[in-house]
C-alpha cells in the first residue's frame, strides 16, 4: 500500500499530539511537520534572543514526536531541568541549539537531528529565519512578541489581527511538502500564537490554495483568557480562514465529548471556557464530530514557566478520526 502524505501545521503542544497519534500509524502514512519560527518564550525565547538561533522548542517537540530512538533516548532530550543556571530549559532546546551554532545553517543542523533521533518523518521550520509575532488590538495598541501577547493581562482589549514586524519568507522546503501532501492538519493550540504565525508567511497562504490536499482543522477543545474568550468552533473557523485566505478549510474536526464535571469546573475556576460546537446552519465546509478527548488533565511539567492548557486532544483519538478522513 502507498502511504498517503500527511502535513501538520502549528507550533507547540499540538502539533505534538497530532503527530503523536499518528506516528503509531506509519504504515499507512508519511509525516512531515510544518512548524512556526515565531515562538519567544520560556526556555525558547532565552535561546533564540541570546543566540540568534531558529526557536527550538516547537521543533525539538516535533522531532521528539516522530523520535524512533529508545526511550532513553528521548527522556533526555524530554528532560527539563530544574534548578541552577540551566533552570527551566530543556535538554533537547540547548542540544538543537548547539548544533545550529555549530552547523551555521540552521536547515542543516535540523536536519541532522533527524539522524540523531531517528525522525520517523519531517520536520519543516516554516521558514529559515526567525519572526517577531505582534498583535493589534481593538484599542489601537500593538502588544511585541509572541510571548507577550500570550501572558493574560487583566482588562486587556481584544485581538483585532495579528502580523509580523517584518516580511518572512517561507521555506521552500515547506510549500513543497503542502504540494505534494494528500492531507494538511492545521493543529489544535493556541489560535494566535501558534498556527496564526505558520500562515503568516509569506507563500504559505497561496501554497495551501493550490494544494490538492483536503485542509483539516481540528478545533480548539477551550477558548483562551484573553485571546479567544466566548470563540465557539465557528468562530474558530471563520478567524482561520481569515490568515488561511485564498484558501478554504475543507472540514473541520469537532470535539463531540463532553469533559467531565471536574474539568469543566476547574476550567471555569481559572476564567476559561470549553469550546462549544455552534454550527447553527450548513458551513462551506464538512463538519466531522468525534469524541476527541484525553482521559486524563495533563499535569505542570516541573521547570516548565510557562502556563498551558491542561485539557489535551487524545492522540489516538484524533489520529483514528484523522485516517477515518484520510483513507475513506
Amino acid at each position: 500500500m502507498v502511504r498517503k502524505h500527511v502535513v501538520v501545521l502549528g507550533g507547540g503542544t499540538g502539533n505534538f499530539t497530532v503527530l503523536t497519534g499518528l506516528m503509531r500509524h506509519r504504515d499507512n502514512v508519511e509525516l512531515s511537520a510544518i512548524v512556526s519560527v515565531a515562538d519567544d518564550g520560556g526556555s525558547t525565547g532565552i535561546l533564540r534572543d541570546e543566540y540568534g538561533v531558529l526557536p527550538p522548542g516547537d521543533i525539538c517537540q516535533c522531532l521528539i514526536a516522530m523520535a524512533e530512538c529508545s526511550e532513553e533516548l528521548r527522556a533526555v532530550f524530554n528532560y527539563r531541568f530544574t534548578e541552577g543556571s540551566l533552570n527551566g530549559h530543556r535538554f533537547g532546546n540547548l542540544f538543537l541549539t548547539a548544533f545550529q551554532k555549530s552547523m551555521v545553517n540552521p536547515l542543516k543542523a535540523i536536519e541532522a537531528m533527524h539522524a540523531v533521533l531517528a525522525v520517523g518523518g519531517r520536520v519543516i521550520p516554516v521558514s529559515e529565519r526567525q519572526a517577531r509575532l505582534c498583535a493589534e488590538l481593538r484599542n489601537g495598541e500593538v502588544v511585541n512578541g509572541e510571548h507577550s501577547i500570550d501572558i493574560l493581562t487583566k482588562n486587556r482589549s481584544p485581538i483585532r489581527r495579528c502580523l509580523f514586524e517584518t516580511r518572512i519568507p517561507a521555506n521552500p522546503g515547506a510549500l513543497e511538502a503542502i504540494q505534494s501532501a494528500d492531507m494538511i492538519v492545521l493543529a489544535p493550540g493556541d489560535l494566535y500564537t501558534s498556527l496564526v504565525p505558520v500562515l503568516l508567511v509569506d507563500g504559505i497562504p497561496e501554497a495551501l490554495r493550490k494544494t490538492k490536499a483536503e485542509i483539516v482543522q481540528v478545533v480548539n477543545l477551550t477558548c483562551k483568557e484573553g485571546q479567544t474568550d466566548g470563540f465557539g468552533a465557528s468562530r474558530f473557523c471563520t478567524e482561520i480562514e481569515i490568515y488561511l485566505n485564498p484558501a478554504k478549510i475543507s472540514i473541520a474536526l469537532i470535539n463531540s465529548a463532553k469533559p467531565s464535571t471536574a474539568i469543566t469546573q476547574r476550567y471555569a475556576d481559572a476564567g476559561n471556557q470549553i469550546t462549544q460546537n455552534d454550527f447553527l446552519t450548513n458551513p462551506p465546509f464538512r463538519v466531522i464530530h468525534a469524541d476527541l478527548i484525553a482521559d486524563e488533565i495533563a499535569e505542570r511539567i516541573p521547570g516548565d514557566k510557562l502556563t498551558r492548557s491542561l485539557l489535551r486532544h487524545d492522540p489516538d483519538k484524533l489520529a483514528h478520526a484523522l485516517l477515518n478522513i484520510l483513507l475513506n
